[in-house]
């Protein structure tokens, strides 16, 4: 029975407690606490058998999801596959944008679009790098949007022009 890999992504990001787009010092931070919390040497004795082994299993995880995300090329590689996995879901999208939609924020390098349940879609600027369609679940709510990458550099770069020319 052949599953192909996009269908076996784990979250990562998840395991690690940080967002998609946290920095190296970030998912550091956040790993050296996990570890510090599910090291075998850590554990409570005095826990059932079956909390040690899921503790143990835990510390494990943590350490695979550091080994990837940590490592800048497998990093790339990884987010590359779980967009992948992604945009090849089929969520019902309640929209369809354009980075050109978004707002960005230059001090986070994000850019977001407001969801109509009063939060926001987000998504950072490295994960639109390759300029490939992808779907973005709002934070809050069930909906999502299908960001329209391609479409959107052309849009962009007229922007930027038309700003430039002021």
């Amino acid at each position: 029975m052949g599953t192909g890999f996009t269908e076996q992504v784990p979250d990562l990001y998840s395991l690690l407690q940080v967002q998609q787009c946290a920095s190296y010092d970030e998912l550091k931070q956040s790993y050296q606490r996990l570890v510090l919390k599910y090291h075998p040497d850590k554990i409570d004795r005095h826990q059932s058998p079956e909390d040690q082994a899921a503790a143990q299993d835990m510390f494990v995880a943590v350490d695979k999801a550091w080994k990837t995300l940590g490592d800048p090329t497998l990093r790339k590689e990884y987010d590359a596959r779980l967009n992948e996995k992604t945009v090849s879901q089929e969520f019902p999208v309640n929209e369809e944008i354009t980075l050109a939609d978004m707002d960005f924020d230059e001090d986070q390098d994000v850019f977001s679009y407001p969801c109509r349940c009063g939060d926001d879609y987000s998504v950072c600027e490295d994960e639109v790098e390759d300029r490939r369609d992808m779907v973005i679940c709002c934070s809050t709510c069930s909906l999502t949007v299908r960001v329209l990458c391609v479409s959107s550099a052309n849009e962009q770069d007229g922007t930027h022009h038309q700003e430039e020319n002021r």
